[in-house]
């Protein structure tokens, strides 16, 4: 890009005098429209290499919060599964629980029965 628009002209007379003035005032706009652009190019070639790096580090945390999601679902399977262990474990203890009462239950009337047959066969005897 050339910031000169403006070529001088020589032996106009007047008109050429205040073209001149006109022109390199011109010029020298251009020349600072010039640099700002530049500066504009650089600035915004650095807020798109901070975006690249802000949308990869997105990316990287989005990949981490997946894994993070996958864990904890896993983690809740888990959980799910060991409260239905335990459900399982309270379900047999109550279940030997009451067998141990029916064992007990009977071995008193196999004794009370035995009793009741030893006392008869004395009794007959």
């Amino acid at each position: 890009m050339n910031a000169k628009t403006y070529e001088s002209v020589q032996g106009l007379g007047k008109t050429a005098q205040e073209l001149e003035s006109f022109g390199n005032a011109q010029n020298q706009l251009n020349a600072d429209i010039l640099k700002e652009i530049r500066i504009m190019q650089l600035q915004t070639n650095m807020l798109t290499h901070h975006l690249k790096e802000a949308q990869d580090e997105i990316a990287k945390l989005k990949e981490e919060q997946v894994k993070y999601i996958l864990k904890l679902n896993q983690c809740r399977a888990e959980l799910d599964s060991m409260k239905h262990q335990l459900e399982t474990k309270d379900s047999f203890q109550a279940e030997v629980a009451a067998l141990r009462q029916e064992v007990d239950r009977l071995k008193l009337t196999a004794k009370l029965n035995s009793n009741a047959i030893a006392r008869l066969s004395n009794q007959e005897t």
